[in-house]
């Protein structure tokens, strides 16, 4: 047998590093390779080998290909203050450095870079206007028009400790945004009706009032800043309070909107939590949901990275303002955090992960008061566990729990209005079925909205739903962490542990939530 193989390749390598920041490595390989195998068997067995070399080879150069769009999202924690706010600056003008040098170095590329900058409402904002709302649908105006006036009084009195050159400007436009809102609750409580529009419109404008003062903040500092109406690129459809966002058409708006501003400038700003209608009429995605709006983005632009900026540096085994000592997830998948969301931390929007599934973005959680490496990583995937491992522990209070006929859901039929059991199944925390019932839990607030509908169902005393969300494994179940969250639970009225998705949920008293949560945690985390 004679084989002769002669093989060229020429590499050329240009790497450029950026010390503590980032790694770009522009690689160019020509490879030519000439195989002459007598044999036949091996030459199916080269021809083979040479394939799955060159199929590798091709992954790992597009893992190389990196994209430079990078999206921040600001916590409404965070903007309560001049610490929080002067700490987002920071972070900017650093990044803005980095920019400015590579927009030089890329100066005859066509690519897009930049920074997209979400933010939320400023710390119980959105509380305060839902509860304004709440007031003037029962006709007491003055109270809603004075828990307003607190509100926009919070946003001046943080812009005074700013020092801001330009702050009439900016006070100006916080009234305008206050006339637009009491003008709503002039209306709200002239008909006694607060219809999920008009309680998105009202919602909507605490990111609103924030975006103002943020951009003000910029501009005052000499960023390169452009504010963009969240309702110009956040297209969804009309289901208000829970609205679905459309992919397609926020590909295109932000062709027309964001893409532009990235070009001429460094920073594009927007709102999170709203949206629009295709007919331009103010939506919300759900409380939280600023989060979702980052992920979005960062989908539409084919963003390097998303990082949510919080007063914290990551998800923990529970909320830190509930127990002592919570430990620190280091990594996460995408799937796993989402859980965790779902069940009832506040740190996560339920859904905000699902736009980076796909294109395996990674999403940083962290802080700017913090070591740089405290910090939680969300990823596609994890190494698996060797076992069933607890992550987390989230709380869910003050639940309502209905019961609805199983018979009273009529069939799924296209271009009919859902009907009221639907939505309470849709607006549920949870539902679970029996043999002739439907099970749900629902927030006191989404029950508030739904109680206008006239459908009879079987209402209990409220609970609080504790979810312990572990890392499964293919080869063992979730029977050991079962038996140890039953233990731990005993001595605490116990209604019932449901199975669901990655979570073991207990259902206690909402008066015992607390104790048990704490209890819970320390037997399985400290």
């Amino acid at each position: 047998m004679r084989v002769r193989v002669r093989v060229r390749v020429r590499v050329r390598v240009r790497v450029r590093v950026r010390v503590r920041v980032r790694v770009r490595v522009r690689v160019r390989v020509r490879v030519r390779v000439r195989v002459r195998v007598e044999n036949k068997i091996l030459r199916s067995f080269v021809k083979h080998i040479l394939h799955f070399g060159c199929s590798i080879t091709s992954r790992l150069l597009s893992t190389l290909a990196l994209h430079d769009v990078i999206v921040y999202k600001f916590g409404g924690a965070l903007a309560r203050s001049k610490r929080g706010i002067e700490a987002l600056v920071r972070i900017l003008r650093e990044a803005v450095k980095r920019e400015a040098t590579y927009a030089r170095r890329k100066s005859k590329s066509e690519t897009i870079h930049g920074i997209v900058l979400v933010t939320s409402a400023i710390g119980h904002t959105t509380r305060n206007l839902a509860r304004a709302a709440e007031l003037a649908e029962e006709g007491r105006l003055a109270e809603a028009e004075s828990s307003l006036a607190r509100t926009i009084a919070q946003h001046k009195q943080l812009a005074e400790t700013l020092q801001l050159e330009d702050e009439e400007a900016l006070f100006d436009r916080l009234d305008s945004i206050a006339n637009e809102i009491s003008g709503w609750l002039e209306g709200v409580a002239i008909v006694r009706e607060l219809s999920p529009r008009t309680r998105d419109a009202v919602l909507a404008s605490g990111e609103r009032l924030s975006a103002a003062l943020i951009e003000a903040v910029l501009r005052d500092r000499k960023f390169p800043v452009r504010h963009v109406e969240a309702s110009n690129v956040i297209i969804t459809d009309e289901q208000f309070g829970h609205a679905r966002p459309n992919l397609e058409e926020m590909a295109r708006m932000s062709e027309k909107y964001i893409v532009p501003g990235l070009r001429r400038a460094n920073i594009v700003l927007l709102e999170g939590f709203a949206g629009a209608t295709p007919d331009g009429i103010t939506t919300t995605m759900g409380s939280e949901s600023s989060d979702l709006t980052a992920t979005l983005l960062a989908n539409v632009l084919g963003a390097q990275e998303v990082v949510i900026w919080k007063t914290l540096p990551g998800i923990y085994s529970a909320d830190p303002e509930l127990v002592k000592t919570p430990k620190l997830i280091r990594s996460l998948s995408f799937d796993e955090a989402e859980e965790i969301g779902r069940r009832g931390s506040r740190i996560l929007f339920p859904t905000f992960a699902h736009p980076l599934m796909e294109a395996n973005t990674p999403l940083r959680i962290a802080t700017p008061f913090g070591h740089a490496a405290r910090h939680t990583t969300l990823q596609r995937e994890v190494s698996p566990a060797r076992r069933t491992v607890p992550l987390a522990i989230a709380l869910e209070p003050h639940l309502i729990p209905i019961s609805l006929p199983r018979n009273h859901i009529p069939p799924k039929r296209a271009l009919r209005a859902p009907s009221p059991t639907e939505l309470v199944l849709q607006h549920a925390v949870m539902n679970w079925s029996s043999s002739n019932e439907e099970h749900a839990l629902l927030r006191k607030e989404d029950w508030r909205a739904l109680a206008r509908t006239e459908i009879a169902v079987a209402e209990g005393p409220a609970l609080a739903a504790i979810s312990l969300v572990f890392r499964a494994t293919e080869r063992d179940g979730n029977s050991a962490l079962l038996t140890e969250l039953a233990r731990s639970l005993r001595a605490f009225h116990l209604h019932s542990i449901l199975t669901l998705e990655r979570s073991l949920i207990a259902l206690v008293d909402d008066a015992e939530a607390l104790p048990a949560l704490k209890k819970l945690h320390k037997d399985l985390f400290e």
